[in-house]
């Protein structure tokens, strides 16, 4: 089965739209962290993952043939690792 060019072009584009959200989500976390000179702690982890692994779904979603109930299952465990308890002083 071969592609349109049309869809090429999207495809090319929603990845690089997820990585440059990804980049510049990892550039902001940086800048507040610097910002409250603060160190690398769980919440700050809890951030970068959530930055880096939400594109990473989309680009998934848009290169592989994922089934629609393992990309909700997988943004279910987003849900729950970013809902789960983290110290709000942090």
């Amino acid at each position: 089965m071969e592609l349109e060019p049309n869809t090429t072009w999207l495809h090319f584009l929603a990845v690089l739209g997820a990585v440059a959200a990804m980049l510049y989500g990892l550039n902001m976390i940086y800048k507040r962290i610097k910002a409250k000179n603060q160190g690398f702690g769980p919440n700050t982890l809890k951030a970068v993952g959530v930055v880096l692994f939400i594109p990473t779904i989309l680009i998934l979603a848009v290169l592989t043939k994922f089934q629609p109930e393992t990309l909700a299952a997988l943004l279910g465990t987003v849900a729950g690792y970013v809902l789960s308890h983290s110290k709000p002083d942090e």
